[in-house]
């Protein structure tokens, strides 16, 4: 997801789950703007991450996973030019993040 150029395309939506806690502070940056560049105006995209700034060990891998933050995932995702619609959590404690790339007539916030 770091090196991709998403095939050179525009998308309607992209959805990163269970993804994006896995990449470090600076990838997680690199992913949410190559994510903006690739959606087209109106798209969706949708990443899960913990809603509290954490780290833990990965259970597959072992590998640090990471958690930014709503109030930094809330500001990178404006820095990409994105707005965060909404976030939720289901029953099994997995926390979404619902962003969307403003369309004709509106703007990021």
């Amino acid at each position: 997801m770091e090196e991709s150029r998403f095939f050179g395309r525009q998308f309607d939506g992209v959805i990163a789950w269970g993804l994006m806690f896995l990449l470090t502070e600076d990838a997680q940056a690199k992913v949410v703007h190559k994510v903006a560049v690739a959606l087209e105006p109106g798209g969706r995209f949708l990443f899960t991450a913990p809603q509290q700034a954490c780290e833990w060990p990965d259970s597959l891998t072992g590998q640090t996973s990471r958690s930014l933050g709503s109030d930094a995932y809330r500001r990178l995702v404006g820095s990409a030019g994105l707005m965060v619609e909404d976030e939720a959590d289901d029953e099994g404690q997995n926390h979404y993040v619902f962003v969307r790339k403003p369309g004709h007539g509106d703007s990021a916030v």
